[in-house]
């Protein structure tokens, strides 16, 4: 079997790991001339049968991809989904519906076409005129996101309540490439949702979705006042409310045309029910399949490589049976000021509950303060038999980030 894999970066890189296990030739395919670079770390080419590179015309890598044999074309991250469904569909191959695909990358779209379909969806407004976002702002009578249309990470997020910060924010969007490093010619502007943000992981195969893991997604006031990710923590399918936030979301996936393949999906449960926040067509960022997959026996990177390679087991497997044996939790990593990063990093292995460290900085490196997800120095993932356990550790994380850690002053835990 041969798949490609558009942009193999980020959680990209640890699928096709796993098809490589499994006895699948992966090929490598570049949405972009020029990579993101701060994706490029993660990219491992030794994995691929071969890199063929970037196709300023698409028709191109269809013909190319034709030569090559390959069975599946796959999303590694959030900037291949297009170019992936885009060369299933011209290449004949099982995939996401083709009708409505920028809706899986234009936020606007998404929220329009969840509406369409009669789902609960974010009222928003799309325009490249800072002074039609105001107007737009003033009718609405609310607080309101400005962010960019297409990007992911949290990247350029506001939350705006008068009307010169929505006009700055779409300013400040308008003026930024995104976290891809494409330009942003326009800014979507939605209404602020109030509740409890959570992530549900789907794989869908012929439509048939199925659920790897559900995961509570806690934020806290960064030092700017801007909210950032505290922490990501799987649920068990009995936790509360897990039911009705999965009910919602594969009715989501299936009206984005999400029929073949990974979604990530972010949902808040507001006061009238849940609502999407966004869904990417793709596999869940930032994550441990290992980790996942020796507490509950599955991940969603896992699930998406059985679903590839046996349909069978797929649809035999039963997301509702899926038990966690014991807590894991992923503390998102806040620093308090920009400057050179101190040797951080083994500070954490002190913690009774740590597992894993995740980050891209290396003591000597330049740090910037945390202002969204991109800039996090990374996440720590804790693993414990109780939930106060995670608590007091995270408490201990907190506590030596305050005090300094990253600017390198000395703090045992």
């Amino acid at each position: 079997m041969k798949i490609a894999i558009v942009d193999g970066y980020s959680t990209g890189s640890l699928l096709v790991k796993k098809l490589i296990e499994r006895g699948v030739e992966c090929l490598h395919v570049r949405s972009q001339e020029v990579p993101p670079a701060r994706l490029l770390p993660s990219f491992v080419p030794e994995y691929y049968a071969a890199d063929l590179g970037h196709f300023p015309d698409p028709a191109d890598a269809v013909r190319a991809l034709k030569e090559a044999g390959v069975d599946r074309v796959v999303a590694g991250t959030e900037c291949g989904v297009v170019l992936a469904d885009t060369l299933s569909h011209e290449l004949g191959l099982p995939g996401n519906a083709f009708d409505g695909v920028e809706a899986r990358r234009d936020k606007y779209a998404m929220a329009r076409r969840l509406a369409a379909a009669g789902l609960a969806a974010p009222v928003g407004f799309s325009t490249t005129d800072p002074d039609a976002a105001v107007e737009w702002f003033r009718a609405a009578g609310t607080t309101v996101v400005v962010k960019p249309a297409a990007s992911a990470g949290t990247d350029n997020v506001h939350i705006c309540s008068t009307a010169q910060e929505v006009r700055s924010a779409c300013e400040a969007v308008m003026r930024s490439n995104d976290y891809f490093g494409n330009p942003n010619p326009s800014a979507v502007v939605q209404e602020f949702l109030v509740g409890t943000e959570y992530i549900v992981n789907t794989v869908a195969v012929d439509g048939v979705q199925k659920v790897s893991d559900v995961w509570l997604s806690m934020k806290t006031d960064g030092p700017a006042g801007a909210p950032l990710y505290d922490y990501q923590q799987p649920l068990p399918m009995t936790a509360p409310h897990v039911r009705e936030l999965v009910d919602y979301v594969v009715s989501a996936v299936t009206a984005l045309g999400i029929t073949d393949g990974a979604a990530h999906s972010e949902v808040m449960l507001t006061a009238d029910g849940p609502v999407l926040i966004e869904t990417g067509a793709r596999l869940m960022g930032a994550m441990l399949p290992d980790v996942i997959e020796r507490h509950s026996g599955t991940s969603h990177v896992d699930l998406l490589a059985v679903a590839l390679t046996d349909p069978s087991a797929f649809h035999a497997f039963q997301d509702q049976a899926v038990r966690w044996d014991g807590y894991v939790r992923n503390i998102w990593l806040i620093n308090g000021g920009a400057g050179t990063s101190a040797a951080w990093h083994d500070r954490f292995r002190a913690l009774p509950t740590f597992d894993r460290l995740v980050t891209g900085v290396r003591a000597g490196a330049a740090m910037a303060a945390t202002v969204d997800m991109a800039t996090s120095p990374g996440f720590v993932s804790l693993t414990a038999g109780t939930e106060a356990e995670l608590d007091r550790d995270q408490a201990v994380i907190r506590s030596m980030e305050s005090a300094g850690m990253y600017a390198g002053v000395p703090i045992s835990p």
